[in-house]
């Protein structure tokens, strides 16, 4: 059976595993940010990268999302941003970091994903032990 377009947003809402699994979910994308920025200050285009990489963004995300989650952020003080200029011409650049209301934001998240881990964790080895024992 095929998946359908609903099915791929039921994924992505957190719903059904039916549908075609392209990038992690959406609601990873805060604690994605709060970590990458935690590694090191960057701007929006280079967060978007490393979204990317990280598995929790396609390439064709656009790149707004990405800056209206940054603005939210902000608002909830859990990044701060200092103006860059770049070493070549250009316009000077919003670099992002973690303020401490971000950092504890992060290791709650964190401790958050631990919990789900051992969840997940017990929940595939029944799945294991039940599927395994099915003809």
């Amino acid at each position: 059976m095929g998946k359908t377009a609903r099915d791929k947003e039921e994924f992505n809402q957190g719903g059904s595993p039916l549908a075609e699994r392209r990038s992690i979910p959406r609601r990873f994308l805060v604690p994605s940010i709060l970590l990458l920025l935690g590694e090191e200050p960057m701007h929006g285009y280079a967060l978007l990268e490393k979204l990317v990489g990280l598995g929790v963004a396609e390439k064709r995300l656009p790149l707004p999302v990405i800056y209206r989650e940054l603005l939210q952020m902000e608002g909830r003080k859990l990044v701060k941003f200092k103006l860059r200029k770049p070493e070549g011409r250009g316009p000077a650049r919003k670099v992002y970091y973690l303020t401490e209301k971000g950092w504890k934001e992060l290791r709650a998240w964190a401790e958050s994903m631990m919990e789900a881990r051992r969840f997940i964790d017990a929940f595939e080895a029944r799945c294991e032990a039940l599927l395994g024992a099915r003809p």
